[in-house]
């Protein structure tokens, strides 16, 4: 289970175990500043949020925790001795609906694993939307608004620095990272991007994103959908087709990014995947960002 910390506690922790301060330049922030801890609005976040129907303990919280003992340090081979050895970082969303042309629908919650493993190797928050979540998409995620729209749940702004200080603290100097989701082109990253353009700052240009969708279809002898045209690679049935237990519920953020970190696993094995192989499914962060 994730170390459940205060944000303004997770904060110093992340700036502590970076060699040096993250600089706004590198987020496309203005030059010439700092990304240090009084460089944004001082809120104080608790980060037990209590479901308040069913009065239990919500465990998808700000907050970083140890690599899950269930899912193994991703090793991809090397077509070339100088070949990259990329961070790869599992993530997934949950939002306040679809990706429409409105741009209104917002994130509600953020988690994602990197592959590496060892200590504060997981990030996850819920994200304040400052929108109300329609019924039938609470009923999918089982995130509601009294969940997530209350002075104590970080707002994209709020965690922003610290999504970017905790990538950086994992990321291998000279070297890209790679982010993976399922749906990552269509779903995603979009969103992702979306949530930097409102903040006015520029992904980071050495992150790649992959798409386990477009990889899935790669593999032989998936199951078919019933009219027998389509090849099923959501990732329920990757799951049941590699045979993955799933503990906890589907479609909340670090459930999901702990079925695809091991789902993933299994189609980079199963299709061969080198590092170079992936770069080259990857999609630079400048195709979805606005902001340059």
């Amino acid at each position: 289970m994730p170390l459940l910390l205060r944000v303004n506690q997770l904060r110093n922790i992340i700036w502590s175990s970076c060699p040096v301060m993250l600089q706004m330049q590198h987020a496309g922030l203005p030059s010439g500043k700092l990304l240090g801890p009084r460089s944004y609005e001082k809120r104080h976040f608790t980060t037990r949020v209590q479901t308040l129907e069913t009065a239990v303990m919500d465990t998808t919280t700000t907050g970083l925790g140890s690599c899950n003992s269930g899912i193994q340090q991703l090793k991809l081979q090397r077509t070339s001795e100088h070949g990259q050895c990329a961070t790869i970082l599992v993530f997934d969303i949950e939002t306040t609906g679809f990706l429409d042309k409105s741009n209104n629908n917002r994130i509600v919650e953020l988690a994602l694993r990197d592959l590496s493993g060892g200590k504060n190797s997981t990030f996850e928050t819920l994200i304040n939307p400052e929108m109300d979540i329609p019924t039938f998409v609470e009923k999918v995620h089982k995130i509601s608004t009294k969940m997530v729209r209350r002075h104590d749940i970080p707002r994209f702004g709020d965690v922003l620095p610290l999504l970017l200080a905790f990538v950086q603290s994992r990321q291998t100097p000279g070297k890209p990272v790679i982010w993976v989701a399922h749906r990552a082109k269509a779903f995603d990253a979009p969103f992702l991007a979306r949530e930097f353009d409102r903040c006015s700052v520029q992904m980071p240009t050495d992150w790649l994103f992959v798409d386990s969708v477009c990889l899935a279809r790669k593999l032989p002898n998936m199951p078919k959908s019933s009219d027998g045209k389509k090849h099923l690679v959501n990732l329920e049935a990757l799951r049941k087709h590699y045979g993955i237990r799933m503990e906890g519920s589907a479609h909340r953020a670090m459930q999901d990014v702990t079925t695809l970190c091991q789902v993933f696993q299994k189609i980079t094995f199963d299709l061969n995947l080198s590092y170079e192989g992936l770069m080259n499914d990857a999609t630079k962060s400048s195709a979805f960002s606005k902001v340059s």
